[in-house]
């Protein structure tokens, strides 16, 4: 299931967000956000079976710099964890931990130009973010392509980072930041 250097997440915007994930252009998982509802708990299922494959839960609730832990739903092991780094709103930057919470890479929004100009003129600017492991080296990207619905990739090409924890983590960014 996650065996590619690179996936493509797809976003649809209804009554809640759903997203599907692909990997080697096959649809390997979906997920739905109801609107309203606090982000501390969401789920991502198999595509095909439609069985939890991941839940991801908030260390605390409507907390900015809480930590949203993922876990193989089918094993119930601890894949790893998003957090978000120093609060700004020039430029989002998430941690990513392994299972034993320790840092294995980060999630850094481009430059802040284009941060700002998101924030403040138009969400429609296309999002991107480098992915750099734990010594701080890019290692991928994630980045949006304007579309009429959300469809952005991920790329990465590093055995230092679980894309478990790569691909999961990127849809929970995208749901907390309502991208």
């Amino acid at each position: 299931m996650f065996d590619s250097s690179r996936y493509e997440v797809r976003q649809k915007v209804s009554i809640g967000t759903k997203y599907v994930v692909y990997g080697n252009d096959e649809p390997i998982l979906s997920a739905k956000k109801k609107k309203f509802k606090l982000k501390e708990d969401f789920r991502l299922n198999d595509y095909e079976t439609g069985k939890e494959r991941f839940r991801v839960k908030a260390d605390s609730v409507l907390d900015v710099s809480a930590a949203y832990d993922i876990v193989d739903s089918q094993t119930d092991t601890r894949v790893g964890a998003v957090k978000r780094g120093a609060f700004s709103f020039a430029k989002h930057t998430y941690q990513l931990l392994g299972p034993n919470g320790s840092v294995v890479g980060r999630i850094v929004e481009d430059n802040v130009p284009m941060a700002v100009a998101r924030r403040f003129i138009t969400t429609l600017i296309p999002f991107s973010y480098r992915v750099e492991n734990a010594g701080g080296e890019s290692v991928g990207e994630i980045s949006e392509q304007f579309a009429l619905r959300d469809k952005y990739t991920i790329e990465a090409d590093t055995d230092e980072i679980d894309p478990r924890l790569l691909v999961v983590g990127a849809v929970v960014i995208d749901a907390i930041e309502e991208n």
